[in-house]
């Protein structure tokens, strides 16, 4: 049985309709390979984006995205330069962020729990089908 957070953000890849093209660094699925994917079609990717308290993760790189956020953290983003973007998330928050290369480190005291929804720049090759 799906729980409802999980299926609040499987609702949420489908109202994803616009996206462009991933960055040509390594994919997050390549960087990341026990990454969970639920969903992938030409039009978006849903994934578990998990980073376990004290953890770092690989470089990757994600098209435009959406995210859902399952609970409470505190981390930060390290960019290719070395830049570091200080992340404060709540339970619930939903958040859009343009395509990037960075690196998640949990800085927090809870594990890092999101789903995200990457959009790609492919145009629909059907009418949509009713739910």
């Amino acid at each position: 049985m799906m729980t409802r957070p999980r299926r609040l953000a499987l609702g949420l890849a489908t109202l994803v309709v616009a996206g462009q093209l991933p960055s040509q660094a390594q994919d997050r699925a390549l960087a990341v390979p026990e990454m969970q994917v639920l969903l992938q079609n030409d039009r978006v990717r849903v994934q578990y984006h998990d980073v376990a308290v004290g953890e770092t993760t690989a470089m990757h790189s994600h098209p435009a995205y959406v995210a859902y956020v399952f609970g409470d953290y505190a981390g930060v983003s390290i960019l290719p330069d070395g830049r570091q973007i200080p992340l404060i998330r709540k339970k619930g928050d939903v958040f859009f962020n343009e395509a990037v290369t960075h690196k998640i480190t949990n800085t927090g005291t809870t594990p890092i729990h999101n789903l995200i929804v990457e959009l790609k720049d492919a145009k629909p090759t059907a009418a949509p089908r009713p739910e």
